[in-house]
Formats: C-alpha cells, sequence, structure tokens
C-alpha cells in the first residue's frame, strides 16, 4: 500500500474513532438515575375565560456524578388521580448540574371548564389523599434519546381550598 494511502487511511480511521468516543459521551450512562422533582413556587400568569396560564417553580435535584442535558421538555399534571394541565418549560435546553440542584420555570395551561371542575369537586368530595402527579418526558441532549420522569406526592394546598370552599360564607 502506497505510504500516502495509508496515511489518509489512518487519518479517517481516527476521525471515526473520535467521533464515536463523541457519539459515546452524547449518550446517557445506563446507571442514571432519575433526578427528583418538588414543587416551589406557583404564579398565575393569565386568567381567561378558556385557559388559565400559571407558572410552576419545579426544583430538580440531580443524583448523578454527570451533568443531564435536557431539551424538549414537556409536563403533565394531575391532581386526585384526573389530568389537569399540561405544561413547557420556557428554555429550549435545560442542564442539571452534576450532584447538583437546578430550579425550572414550567408554564402550565388549564382549560377554564377543567379547573371549575375541580373546584366544585373539591367543595362535594373529602379526598383521602390529595394528591398530584407530575409527569414528563425530554431528550436527552441532540441525541434525541427520551428520557421519562414522574414525581407523586399530596398537595396540602388542595386541602386548604377544599376546607376553605367548603366553608360557610360569612353573613
Amino acid at each position: 500500500m502506497n505510504p500516502r494511502r495509508r496515511t489518509c487511511l489512518s487519518a479517517a480511521a481516527a476521525a471515526g474513532a473520535a467521533a464515536l468516543l463523541a457519539g459515546c459521551n452524547a449518550l446517557p450512562p445506563a446507571d442514571l438515575k432519575p433526578p427528583r422533582l418538588a414543587f416551589a413556587d406557583f404564579r398565575v400568569e393569565e386568567l381567561g375565560l378558556n385557559e388559565i396560564r400559571f407558572l410552576l417553580a419545579v426544583d430538580t435535584e440531580n443524583p448523578n456524578d454527570v451533568e443531564i442535558p435536557l431539551r424538549n421538555i414537556d409536563f403533565s399534571l394531575e391532581l386526585l388521580d384526573r389530568p389537569f394541565a399540561e405544561g413547557r418549560v420556557l428554555d429550549r435546553e435545560v442542564t442539571l448540574p452534576a450532584l447538583g440542584a437546578r430550579t425550572i420555570p414550567v408554564q402550565f395551561s388549564v382549560p377554564t371548564s377543567r379547573l371549575l371542575r375541580l373546584l366544585r369537586s373539591l367543595r362535594s368530595v373529602e379526598p383521602a389523599q390529595w394528591s398530584y402527579r407530575l409527569s414528563g418526558s425530554a431528550t436527552w441532549g441532540w441525541s434525541g434519546l427520551p428520557l421519562r420522569f414522574d414525581r407523586r406526592g399530596d398537595l396540602e394546598v388542595l386541602r386548604e381550598l377544599g376546607e376553605l370552599l367548603r366553608a360557610p360564607a360569612p353573613r
């Protein structure tokens, strides 16, 4: 084989190996643990006849020793085991720091009719648990590999709202 051709083939093989290794770094590790999620803050942004928009700050904690690059983050919020609102992260890309925390603002929208149904059910029903479920998905960086997350819990604020709605009106 001619030396010039051998040099070109070696350079091409090295470039291919470098691209393959870079591609491996673009994928999540096999033992990746899901980030922990918690509600941090809530603010109503827009009250409309057909839709209500609110901003929910979600505290995330990354238990992994690698950064988690996220894109295309979407959320679904269920209240009392019923679909309630759909949300999206305002930033196109979010990176969760390795072994760190970050607050992510999520904009949710809910049809006004759905909110009214929830308020009516709070007046008439005494749920054993005032549950919520925050679930969603994102992609790992530019890889397109989907990542799913899920958080369930009890919302004390719903319990307080239900008690307020059941209280007799002042005279």
